[in-house]
C-alpha cells in the first residue's frame, strides 16, 4: 500500500545531514507508543538521532512549546492530523514537519509539510489501518529491513481495535502478511479472548465484552459453574487452566455453548459467532506470558501510558525485556484492579446514565480518572444492556477542564453516524477541541458546558442519523 506523501517522507529523511536535530511526536496510547517505536527505529537506522516524546494531548500550547525548541524537524506519529493550521502558524514556516497519523483530517498544504494519512486516500482510518499502521508503511518504504517491525504495527492496530469481525481490513491485512511472512506472528482462528496466554480460563470469560456474554460477562461465580458444567477442569498442570491449555475438544465443546447461550438470550448469530475470529500470537515471545499474545502485549502498552511511564512502553517495543518489562508488569497490576473498579462503578452507577435524546451520557466527576472515561464509554456501549442502541458520551473531570469520550457501534457508523465530526462540531461550539474517528472520539470541555456540549452532540448525531 502506497499512501500519499509516503515517498515525499522519506525523501525528506533521506536529505537530512547525519547531526540533523529531530523530535519524533507520539499519542501515548498503545497505537501511539507502538508507531512512536516504530519511527524511532527506523530513523536510527537511517544514522540519525532522533529524539521521542509521547504525549497525551497535542494542543495549540504544546505546540508552541515545542516551536520554541530548536529542532530542525518534527515527526509526529499517531497525532498531528487535526492540528495543520496551528503548525502553519508555529512551525511550518521555518522548518519541516512529517505527519504519520490516522485521525480524520482536512485537505491543508504548506511547502515544508509532509502528510500521511490514509483518509487522503480514501481509506478508512479508524478500522482499516492504525497510527503504527501507517508509521509502519513510512519505515519500510524508507528501509524494506524494517519488515522486522511489522509486529509493532499489529500491536497498534490492536490497541486500537481495528480487527473488528473478527479480522483485519484493507492496509492492516496487508501488514498482517508482512508479518506473517516474516515469521513474527502466527495468525489462527480461536476464541478471541482477552488473556488467552495467561488468565484464568474463568477470568477470560468474565472480562469478555466484544461480544457481551449475557450472565457471564463480568460474573466471575457464574463463569466458574459455567465451565464446570462443561467438565472443563478448573486446573491443569497444578494452575488455573488457561485458554492455551484446552485440547481440541474442550475448545470446541466450549465455543459452541457460548454461542448457544448467546443466541438462546437473543444476541443475534453473527455476533455471537464473532466470538471467534482471528488471534495474533507473537512467536519471538515466550509461551503463557503476556507479550506472546498481541492483545495483552496492547493491555500492557495502555498501562505504560495511562501511567505516563512512556519510556517503559517504548523499551519494550524496542526490545527491553528486563527492567522495563518488570515495570510494566507493575503498572499492568495496578491498571487490572482500575478497570475493575471501572465495571464495579458502571453497575453501580447504571441509573446515573442519561437518555439525552440522540446519545446516552453520563458523567463521572472526580469518581474516576479521566485516563479511563473512554474505556468506561466502551464498556457501556458493549454491554447489550442499552435499548435502544445509541452512542454512549462519558465525562469526567480533568484538572481545568472535563475530558469526553464518545463510543458507538459499528451498525450506527453504517447508518451515517461519525461521532469526530460530532466531536468536533460540539467543541467548537463550547469553545474548545475535539475530533477522532466515527466510532470513537474525544473532546475537552469546560466545566460546566457540558449540558451545552450534549445539546450540540445531539443536533450533529441527529442530522447524521435521520438528516434532520
Amino acid at each position: 500500500m502506497v499512501l500519499k506523501g509516503l515517498s515525499e517522507a522519506c525523501e525528506r529523511i533521506r536529505g537530512l545531514d547525519k547531526s540533523s536535530s529531530v523530535l519524533c511526536i507520539s499519542h501515548d496510547d498503545a497505537d501511539g507508543l507502538t508507531a512512536g517505536a516504530i519511527v524511532y527505529r527506523a530513523l536510527l537506522r537511517e544514522g540519525l538521532t532522533p529524539h521521542l516524546r509521547c504525549i497525551k494531548r497535542l494542543d495549540l500550547e504544546f505546540i508552541q512549546g515545542v516551536s520554541a525548541e530548536e529542532w530542525g524537524l518534527f515527526v509526529f506519529s499517531d497525532t498531528g492530523s487535526g492540528q495543520l493550521e496551528n503548525f502553519g502558524k508555529h512551525i511550518l514556516e521555518d522548518r519541516p514537519v512529517i505527519i504519520l497519523d490516522h485521525h480524520e483530517t482536512t485537505e491543508y498544504s504548506h511547502p515544508n509539510l509532509t502528510h500521511v494519512n490514509p483518509h487522503l486516500n480514501g481509506i478508512d482510518g479508524a478500522r482499516e489501518v492504525s497510527g503504527a499502521g501507517v508509521s509502519y508503511l513510512f519505515a519500510r518504504e524508507l528501509n524494506p529491513v524494517n519488515r522486522d517491525l511489522a509486529h509493532l504495527a499489529l500491536i497498534g492496530a490492536l490497541g486500537d481495535v481495528q480487527d473488528g469481525q473478527g479480522g483485519f481490513s484493507g492496509p492492516n491485512k496487508e501488514i498482517a502478511r508482512d508479518a506473517v511472512d516474516a515469521g513474527l506472528v502466527l495468525i489462527e482462528k480461536d476464541l478471541r479472548f482477552f488473556g488467552r496466554q495467561t488468565r484464568p480460563l474463568y477470568k477470560a470469560i468474565e472480562y469478555t465484552t466484544e461480544p457481551f456474554i449475557p450472565s457471564l460477562s463480568g460474573n466471575e461465580s457464574a463463569c466458574v459453574q459455567f465451565l464446570s458444567d462443561l467438565d472443563i477442569p478448573a486446573k491443569k498442570n497444578d494452575r488455573p487452566t488457561r485458554l492455551i491449555d484446552l485440547t481440541d475438544d474442550e475448545k470446541k465443546k466450549l465455543t459452541t455453548a457460548l454461542i448457544l447461550k448467546m443466541i438462546e438470550h437473543k444476541i443475534d448469530v453473527k455476533t455471537a459467532e464473532s466470538v471467534v475470529g482471528d488471534t495474533y500470537t507473537i512467536l519471538s515471545e515466550k509461551e503463557g506470558t503476556i507479550l506472546r499474545d498481541a492483545k495483552e502485549y496492547t493491555s500492557l502498552l495502555n498501562a505504560c501510558g495511562r501511567y505516563e511511564k512512556y519510556g517503559v512502553g517504548v523499551g519494550i517495543c524496542l526490545g527491553d525485556r528486563g527492567d522495563a518489562l518488570d515495570s510494566a508488569m507493575s503498572l499492568l497490576e495496578e491498571h487490572k484492579r482500575y478497570i475493575s473498579s471501572c465495571y464495579e462503578w458502571i453497575n453501580k452507577n447504571l441509573d446515573s446514565l442519561v437518555d439525552a435524546g440522540e446519545v446516552y451520557s453520563i458523567h463521572a466527576h472526580g469518581e474516576l480518572s479521566d485516563t479511563v472515561v473512554g474505556t468506561v464509554a466502551s464498556m457501556i456501549v458493549n454491554s447489550q444492556l442499552l435499548s435502544p442502541v445509541k452512542p454512549v458520551i462519558a465525562f469526567a473531570d480533568s484538572d481545568d477542564e472535563v475530558k469526553v469520550s464518545g463510543r458507538a457501534t459499528k451498525e450506527l457508523v453504517d447508518k451515517g453516524l461519525n461521532l469526530g465530526h460530532a466531536m468536533l462540531y460540539a467543541a467548537e461550539k463550547t469553545g474548545s477541541e475535539g475530533g477522532g474517528h466515527d466510532i470513537a472520539a474525544g473532546a475537552q470541555v469546560p466545566h460546566g458546558r457540558e449540558d451545552e456540549f450534549i445539546k450540540h452532540i445531539n443536533e450533529k448525531v441527529g442530522e447524521q442519523l435521520h438528516g434532520g
